[in-house]
């Protein structure tokens, strides 16, 4: 009966520690998701961003990070898909202004802005990789 007793407790502690952390965030950049973006989902997240993001994230105003800020979206990728979803679905305040939930495209699904967060991404990269070599 003891041997059965502490089987069941080892099995409930790893159960219920392996439930209760919460798992590391894959870097946006290093996910499967981003690595398999189709055409059709780039240029999905492409209308978005000509529709609502561009207005702030182009040129960082409103407290927006500019889509040339390698820093910020680095950083920003480091906290996973889930998190940054998050944000942009719920909206964001920083210090420095807002962003309204959606990001200013109100009649975006969660599967719309999830391919929006994937754009900006790729067009930070993007704009990363074509930077001028001072």
């Amino acid at each position: 009966m003891k041997k059965y007793y502490f089987y069941f407790v080892l099995l409930g502690t790893v159960f219920f520690n392996n439930c209760s952390q919460k798992g590391v965030p894959v870097n946006i950049y290093d996910s499967k998701e981003y690595h398999y973006l189709t055409e059709e989902d780039i240029m999905a997240g492409k209308s978005i961003w000509e529709n609502s993001c561009f207005r702030c994230h182009r040129d960082g105003t409103n407290g927006a990070a500019s889509i040339e800020n390698e820093e910020y979206w680095n950083h920003t990728a480091s906290k996973g898909i889930d998190a940054l979803f998050k944000s942009v679905w719920e909206g964001k305040q920083n210090k420095n202004g807002y962003m309204p939930p959606k990001g200013f495209c109100n009649t975006c699904s969660e599967d719309d802005i999830r391919k929006s967060v994937f754009y900006i991404l790729h067009l930070a990269k993007q704009a990363r990789n074509i930077a001028p070599v001072n």
